[in-house]
């Protein structure tokens, strides 16, 4: 079960995973190379296409064989983070992962993409808020989830609650092509709200 979505098919399972993947890809389109974010965007297309029933399992193989590893991206740092590329390979990871859910769906995968975005968002967060420090003590609540994350929780039950709404229409009246369309316009919203956060995360960090 992922959220409130008991037993998802294969073909939910990838579109959950091109959703999180569409929605780390600015973290590419900001931080990555021009090789990175070609390999990304082609990711993305073949992920929605093996969500939308598409024979295209062969590209997708393909794709994954050439998965970039940027030379720029070594980090000879103890902190990896500390790179802009780093982020940018998240980026790409997560794309890669979509398209082996689309191979071999599994809710494992979903899992920790929903994990490393998770992660990624908090240290964006962290960085824009000033990086205070919050200490929790036994018994006291966690603190609030910082806004970028908050916004990649909602945007996570968004798509969560579409794919339930449309196991709730009759089985002849399903329209996936329309469902998977109003999933990706869900995450472009996404991509472009978080942008502008990760341009200024990259001013912070002196990367720009």
């Amino acid at each position: 079960m992922i959220g409130n979505l008991p037993d998802p098919s294969a073909t939910e399972l990838m579109a959950l995973s091109a959703a999180t993947a569409e929605r780390a890809a600015p973290f590419c389109r900001v931080f990555g190379s021009e090789e990175q974010n070609s390999w990304v965007e082609s990711g993305l297309e073949l992920a929605w296409q093996m969500a939308a029933g598409h024979d295209v399992a062969d590209d997708c193989s393909a794709l994954l064989d050439s998965l970039v590893e940027d030379s720029e991206c070594e980090f000879e740092d103890a902190d990896p983070t500390a790179h802009p590329g780093f982020h940018a390979e998240q980026a790409v990871g997560l794309v890669g992962e979509a398209l082996a859910v689309s191979l071999r769906p599994s809710i494992d995968r979903i899992e920790t993409g929903f994990r490393t975005m998770r992660t990624l968002l908090s240290m964006v967060d962290f960085k824009l808020s000033g990086e205070k420090p919050i200490i929790v003590r036994s018994g006291e609540p966690r603190p609030l989830p910082g806004p970028l994350v908050q916004r990649e929780l909602d945007a996570r039950e968004q798509v969560l609650a579409i794919l339930l709404r449309e196991r709730g229409v009759a089985e002849g009246e399903r329209d996936l092509r329309s469902t998977l369309i109003e999933l990706r316009d869900l995450t472009g919203e996404f991509s472009t709200d978080v942008t502008a956060s990760l341009e200024d995360f990259s001013e912070a960090n002196n990367w720009s």
